[in-house]
Parts: C-alpha cells; structure tokens; sequence
C-alpha cells in the first residue's frame, strides 16, 4: 500500500507540474465527446466567425445542421461547470430554413447569434441575429439585418454594444464585394444602418471582428492588388469612425481572424508564399498601431495549412488550424508566440477547430464525421487567468475542504462559511472528464465519500450552487 500511495503521490505532483510546462499538457486533453447527437451533417463556420463564446465557467457553442442541400438550422448547447457536463442541443432557428455559417459573441448573460441564409430559389443572401438575455435560457426575435445581398456575418460585443460586419455585393459586372458595419448600443434591440468600411475594387470578404471597450479591430481577406492577402483596420471610437486599410500579410494569403487581448492583436492566417499554404502570424503589441512581421508557425511546404483560429491570454496563445489530410489541429505558446509546442492532432477535421479558455481550461470544438466533437484539457492554459482552486497537496479551497486527502476508506467533503446550501451539488469526475459521482448536499454541510465507489486514483471535485461553481479541487484515492 505505501508503494501505491507513493506513486499516486508522484502521479499527483506530474499533474501539478503540467500547470507549468506546456509541453506536457497534451497527456491532459479528454477523450472528445459528441455535442451533437442526432444531427444529420452538423458543420461549423470558417475561422472569421467563432462558434463558441465564453462567461467565467460557462461555455456556449454553436453550430449548423444542414438537413440537405436546402435546408439547415442552428443548434445551441452550453456547459456551466466549464465543459465537464452538457445541455441538450436546441434549435435557435427555423427547422424548414437554410441556415448556415454561424458566429456567437457572448458577454456575461448576453448571448448573441448571427449567421446567414440562402434563399433556394432567388440565391438571396441575408444576414440574420438573435439574442439571448439570460445565458441561453430563452431567446428573443430573430432579426433580418440587411435586405441587400449580404454574405458571412461576423459579431463582437463589448457591454451592452453589439458590433456586426458582412461583406454585401456592391457590383455584379464587375464583381465587386465590400465590407459594411453596423452596431446596437441596446444589446441588439435596435440597430444601426450599415456603415461602408471598405472601397476598392475586387473582393473584399471574409471579415472577423474583435471589440474590447472602445476599440474594434477587424482582419479580412481583401484582393484589391490582384493578389488575396490580409487586411486590417481599427476604430477607437466605437465604430464611429475607422482607420485606413493597412495590409499587413504579404500576398497570397486566406482565411483570418483576429483576436484581441488587453493591447495585444494577434492576426492568423493560411499564407501561400512558398506554394502551398502554410500558419502564419502577425502580431501588434499596441492596439494595431505597429506590426510585426508574418511568421510561418508551421513551415512545411510539403503539405498544405488553413483555417486558423486563435485566443489569448497573457503570454499564453492557444491556435487551432487545419492540416490538409490529417485535420484539426493544437499548437500553445507560453511565451507569446516566440516559441510553440508540437502540434496535438485532434481529428479528423477539414473545417476550422475553435478554441477557447475558461480558467486554466483549455476547450476546443471541432466538427468531425457531421457531428460536432469537444476537448477539454483542465491545465491547459497558464495565464494570469488561471486559478487552480484546490490544485494542490491538500485540494482545499476557503469554502470547502476535502479531508483527509489522500485518503483510504472514506473522506469528508466540507462547506465552509456557506450560509444557504439547500441546493449545493457535489460532482465528481475522473481526470478524462467522466462525472463518477452525483449527489446533493441537503440541508447539511457534510458529505462522505467512500473510496469503494472510485477506485484507486486522482479525482476532480466540483461542488456548486443554483449551477454557479462554488469551488473545484482535487483528491486522490490511495
């Protein structure tokens, strides 16, 4: 038994070790789980629009369902214990519609929803949104944006501001597409008329936007020279007035994104300059006003990159792409982007994989086979987000206790200084993320949990109330 316990021991001290070295976190990520039972052909959106948003420990995903060539529709689901338990998938649109290409922004309970529709007939295209005020739980009217032909809209919010970009066909001979903006100051109550943000001829597409207090910044695809390659602009003003166009990848280049972090932009995108599509990076460590230059993340010229998606936090980037015949992929910096990991393969994904943090979680969504797949790894992110309540030797927060820990036989897990806990849950998951152990606490402060029911081995615990998270730790069973 003490051999035992001393390898539990040290398999516990490795576990807490990975916090720290990034390297090693890849033995973190869970087995994927299917967010979408019962979809037909369940897909995502390209990397300008994200599909999963993020509130403290509740993530929020979406997708489309395409039915058949003609009609589709879009699903929302959510976790509120950071992706260790799921909702049931709901339809936020129409079930007979053609929609498709959705994009979520969420702040707090504000969730908000664009995507487009294709009309079968007249192949009119309109950009459509919809609001929930309370975390998924209702949702209001949806809202046709635009009555032009309108295509892939993206969305930001900052407060109670939503922003929306799409690009609409301001000529059909010659072909010619801009990008147009417009914004709610009312959390999508009312809205703006569109704003043009672009002017030049040929296309200019695929837009992404990021907002963070007055600022917006916004990355797009853009073949004015002749040539596609990444464009950038920012507004400091909240979208009353924008900055000049500034190329900032040299050409030929697709597919971006843009994310925001504090005074850091980081713009990904799938650069072709050696032939065949390869990551690159370009960064801003002062709101957009300077650029570094575009370094290829994946330098492999013998396959073919695209669809990147990146977040921030701090120091700590986490970027997910495509690699052409294998599929999705995960690469971290701990250093802001002067050194990476190896690539983590997530599947069998030829769209773009998303990712997200929440805390020291690190969440990417993917779609694979027409379902959509989710990975979580508890440790995977470092920044100065991340607090590991309970990630230590004795796994005790301020407001519970787990004693004794390690244990044999049986444990107590304790609140402290609750006054209400008539709805306090325990749930226990192993390290995969698996739930082991449900049960609710009552009336009592107390609850005992046998080793019996576990088995050898490390735990996750996450006590919580009226589904807000109370506390998580660890503890091991020896």
């Amino acid at each position: 038994m003490k051999v035992l316990f001393h390898f539990i021991v040290k398999t516990f001290l490795v576990a807490a070790a990975i916090i720290g070295c990034s390297s090693l976190t890849f033995a973190q990520w869970s087995v994927p789980i299917n967010l979408s039972p019962g979809a037909v052909s369940a897909i995502l959106n390209e990397s300008m629009g994200s599909c999963i948003g993020v509130s403290n420990d509740t993530l929020h995903v979406i997708w489309a369902d395409r039915f058949n060539s003609k009609t589709g529709a879009i699903y929302y689901t959510r976790s509120v214990d950071t992706g260790l338990t799921w909702s049931a998938p709901v339809s936020i649109t129409s079930l007979t519609g053609n929609a498709y290409n959705p994009a979520i922004a969420v702040n707090g309970k504000n969730i908000h929803v664009v995507w487009r529709v294709i009309d079968t007939i007249t192949q009119h295209r309109t950009s459509w949104y919809r609001h929930s005020p309370d975390g998924g739980n209702t949702w209001g009217a949806a809202i046709a944006l635009d009555t032009s032909v309108a295509d892939w809209p993206a969305v930001a919010v900052s407060g109670n501001i939503v922003y929306v970009v799409n690009d609409i066909v301001t000529s059909q001979t010659p072909y010619n597409t801009e990008i147009f903006f417009l914004k709610s100051t009312d959390n999508g109550i009312t809205w703006s008329t569109h704003q043009q943000l672009t002017y030049a001829t040929g296309r200019s597409e695929d837009e992404a936007i990021s907002a963070r207090g007055n600022k917006i910044h916004m990355s797009w695809n853009d073949n004015r020279t002749g040539q596609m390659q990444i464009y950038y602009k920012e507004s400091s003003d909240y979208g009353v007035s924008w900055g000049p166009d500034v190329a900032i990848v040299p050409p030929f280049d697709y597919g971006t994104m843009v994310s925001v972090d504090g005074a850091n932009v980081d713009v990904p995108c799938a650069g072709a300059a050696s032939g065949h599509y390869q990551i690159y990076l370009v960064q801003s460590a002062d709101s957009g006003v300077s650029w570094g230059p575009a370094v290829n993340l994946t330098n492999d010229p013998a396959n073919t990159y695209y669809y990147p998606f990146l977040t921030r936090d701090g120091a700590d980037l986490h970027l997910t792409y495509v690699k052409s015949g294998v599929g999705g992929q995960y690469l971290h910096s701990a250093n802001g982007g002067i050194s990476w990991s190896l690539p983590y393969n997530l599947g069998n994904s030829q769209i773009t994989p998303f990712v997200a943090y929440t805390s020291c979680a690190v969440h990417i969504i993917l779609p694979d086979s027409g379902r959509i797949k989710y990975f979580r790894n508890p440790t995977g992110n470092e920044g100065s987000h991340c607090n590991l309540t309970g990630i230590s030797s004795n796994s005790e927060t301020n407001l519970v206790k787990v004693y004794p820990n390690p244990f044999e036989g049986q444990a107590t897990i304790e609140i402290l200084g609750a006054e209400n806990i008539e709805q306090a849950v325990l749930k226990i998951y192993n390290m995969l993320g698996g739930e082991i152990l449900f049960s609710k606490f009552g009336n009592q402060r107390k609850l005992i949990v046998n080793s019996d029911k576990l088995g050898n081995g490390m735990y996750i615990y996450i006590v919580s109330e009226k589904d807000k998270v109370i506390a998580r730790g660890t503890f091991i069973v020896k």
